[in-house]
């Protein structure tokens, strides 16, 4: 899969939850020229504390991801990298839960549950 190298986009996630769009917008205008930042909403229009910023180039994304993971954003510290495409996110492996061992009751003895 080839990528376009005019621009990336970036997620970042652990937003606070009062935090809008211009803000995140002038928090990244810090290290570039933003081209647009989408929030990421529930079924019901709420806001998950995660976005998507794209940059205007590579150079200014790669500023952006260096200058600001870790930063103390109202609370949390908020994580930024380069988004990943769907194809990209696809070919992780699931992790399975392990399988707990179930116990043999003992004569005598209450269930606890």
């Amino acid at each position: 899969m080839k990528r376009n190298t005019a621009y990336r986009d970036i997620f970042v996630s652990d937003l606070p939850y009062e935090i809008g769009m211009e803000e995140i917008k002038q928090l990244f205008a810090l290290c570039g020229s933003v081209q647009s930042v989408q929030l990421v909403t529930d079924s019901n229009g709420e806001f998950k504390g995660l976005a998507f910023v794209r940059m205007a180039n590579a150079k200014e994304t790669q500023e952006a991801i260096n200058t600001l993971d870790g930063t103390y954003l109202s609370g949390r510290y908020i994580k930024v990298s380069e988004a990943r495409s769907k194809e990209e996110r696809s070919g992780e492996i699931a992790v399975q839960p392990l399988k707990t061992r179930r116990r043999r009751s003992v004569p005598g003895r209450k269930k606890v549950r």
